[in-house]
């Protein structure tokens, strides 16, 4: 049951209020817009029964102040909130509840400014997101050389990830919201709207959420006329306006709305798969208290001992119709790709098809260097990370696994690179040390071993390990991980992360993309060698019984690997007791300051294997 109006008067919005409130409904969205002085009004109104709540409107920024200190005392928190007017002469509504858990921050007449400055709009949001709280309720007002805001952050417990954007035109706003709802969460749906609130000279200030409602439609931009039509459309489709606000004044007002087929948020439910092992039930808890602390929908956990699997468990935190991660799934790597890398080397050195001193650039036929030194770069430095290259460091800091886009437009190929793109590009850069010197940390360095794979063997990358790694030791849950979203299967885990860019491989286009799909630079197909492989956690176990997690040989007693890149945390350790260990996680966003900590969760699953007999 609900009730919806808009363009009333004050005096209408009174009489509604004392008549719906009579009748057991309560307010989930209000909006005050237009001349200060003839304010009109919009509300949605649900039949059912809930906290004390009450409600202001009409008054200035004195009489808002006072009713906020009058019923925050009385343990009220403001829920929604709306302003129209300018600095000066503004008009205020809002709706208080009682008895809201957690911390909350408030507050009204915040200017607009950079992030860094203190009490900013952008600044607050920061300062909320960093104390775990999320944007509940906002509204623009003001004037283009005075925007001010009001708005409210309540506690984010489960930590709901969500994006505000303080200003944006209508056609920059469709630009926002086309890039929001791409980002991978629940069911692939993308990030929600929340909230879009409309300033009288029509700019959008908007919040995106990855919560979930169910089906929901958003329409901006709409007159009066226009927003009935779709009003009524969407009723008639089972969809009621859980979010309407308007700005601007008479026949100049423009309306943003979302329709959802319920305002409750669907509340996350907790499975796992894959066979119970009673006295390691340890470990399920250690997993699932960290994925409901950060808000994680997907990971796995497999622990193998002397190349027998033990424990193969798969986790979900997800909302009703989430896909159940299972065991096999396959999960982004990040730099846990890289011990198949690694693997694949040696199997070379082995075969006598390279050696360790391999010069690198002259095997690849590559002449005059930007730098002599590069042409001194030996297979062996690549894997140990001592080839010259800094990606992140003191050095360039350029790492160019992630700046594939850019590398292809400054080298005007006028398609996507290829390994040996990158390795030419490389080649025309001075190196950041001598080979051999230092130990820095390089993506590159094991992109560029990639390549050496391929021309030594004729081979992909790919299907080397595949064939002479793989194959022989019957372990299938490994592949490339696609970096399209339309060429990922069932059952490759969701990959999650809050980012975005522009496409590595669609050149011509400037329109924003997750992280996950391209939009960080990496094409996975390239830079399968260094974060682009996918596997499932128990895999990873059979391969690191085999093979270094960390360096090039076999099985390495007290070595471990972790990965981290946008959708994606991974970890593989192999013990000295016969115990390998592995989990893989499809995020990268953690709560911040929350424990436990990734670090936290590495070291409760290291305690529980130290104090419990794997047999």
């Amino acid at each position: 049951m609900f009730q919806a109006y808009h363009g009333v008067t004050s005096t209408q919005h009174q009489t509604n209020f004392n008549n719906l409130s009579a009748q057991g409904f309560r307010m989930i969205s209000l909006s005050v817009y237009g001349d200060p002085g003839d304010a009109r009004y919009a509300a949605v109104w649900v039949q059912r029964t809930g906290a004390a709540w009450v409600a202001v409107h009409g008054v200035n920024s004195e009489g808002y102040q006072s009713f906020f200190n009058n019923w925050t005392a009385k343990g009220y928190v403001p829920v929604l909130v709306s302003a129209t007017g300018t600095a000066g002469n503004a008009v205020f509504a809002a709706v208080f509840e009682q008895g809201l858990a957690g911390s909350w921050m408030a507050r009204h007449g915040v200017p607009s400014g950079p992030e860094a400055n203190a009490g900013t709009f952008q600044n607050l949001n920061k300062t909320a997101h960093n104390q775990r709280m999320a944007l509940r309720s906002v509204a623009i007002y003001g004037t283009p050389s005075d925007r001010r805001y009001m708005a409210v952050w309540h506690a984010n417990p489960g930590f709901v990830k969500w994006h505000a954007h303080p200003s944006d035109t209508g056609e920059s706003y469709q630009d926002v919201f086309n890039a929001e709802v791409q980002l991978p969460g629940y069911q692939l749906s993308g990030y929600r709207p929340s909230y879009v609130a409309v300033s009288s000279d029509h700019m959008y200030c908007s919040v995106f959420k990855d919560d979930v409602v169910g089906p929901w439609v958003a329409r901006h931009g709409m007159s009066a006329a226009d927003y009935q039509a779709e009003f009524d459309k969407q009723k008639a489709a089972g969809l009621y306006p859980i979010c309407v606000q308007g700005g601007g004044v008479g026949s100049d007002t423009r309306y943003a709305a979302i329709f959802a087929k319920q305002d409750i948020l669907m509340a996350r439910q907790w499975s796992a798969t894959g066979t119970p092992v009673p006295h390691l039930a340890a470990l399920d808890h250690a997993m699932q208290a960290f994925m409901q602390a950060h808000g994680v929908r997907a990971a796995q956990l497999a622990i193998g001992k002397n190349g027998v699997s033990k424990f193969s468990r798969a986790y979900t935190w997800a909302e009703p119709g989430y896909r159940m991660t299972q065991p096999s799934d396959r999960f982004l790597l990040a730099s846990c790709s890289k011990m198949f890398l690694e693997a694949a080397v040696q199997a070379l050195y082995d075969s006598k098809q390279l050696t360790p001193t391999t010069k690198v650039y002259p095997l690849l036929g590559f002449t005059h260097p930007a730098d002599a030194r590069s042409d001194n770069i030996t297979v062996q430095q690549l894997l140990d990370h001592m080839g010259g290259y800094d990606d992140t460091g003191t050095g360039s800091g350029f790492d160019p696994t992630y700046n594939m886009r850019k590398i292809a437009v400054d080298m005007n190929l006028g398609r996507p690179v290829t390994k040996l793109d990158v390795a030419r590009y490389m080649y025309g850069r001075v190196l950041d040390f001598a080979p051999g010197t230092n130990t820095k940390y390089s993506n590159f360095g094991y992109l560029l071993a990639g390549a050496v794979v391929e021309k030594v063997t004729g081979k992909s990358y790919f299907d080397v390990v595949k064939t002479s790694l793989l194959q022989p030791a019957s372990i299938t849950e490994v592949e490339v991980f696609p970096t399209l979203a339309n060429k990922r299967s069932s059952h490759q885990a969701i990959a999650e992360d809050e980012g975005l860019g522009l496409s590595p491989l669609d050149l011509s286009s400037t329109r924003l993309i997750p992280s996950v799909y391209g939009g960080d630079g990496e094409i996975n197909e390239v830079g399968d060698p260094n974060d682009g492989t996918g596997a499932s956690a128990h895999a990873m176990v059979q391969f690191i019984h085999l093979h270094a997690a960390w360096g090039n040989g076999p099985r390495a007693p007290g070595s471990a690997r972790s990965g981290s890149t946008p959708g994606a945390s991974t970890l593989a350790v192999s013990r000295g007791d016969g115990v390998d260990w592995a989990y893989t996680i499809n995020t990268r966003d953690w709560a911040p300051g929350v424990s436990p900590s990734l670090d936290d969760l590495g070291n409760s699953l290291t305690h529980i294997l130290d104090t419990t007999t794997i047999n």
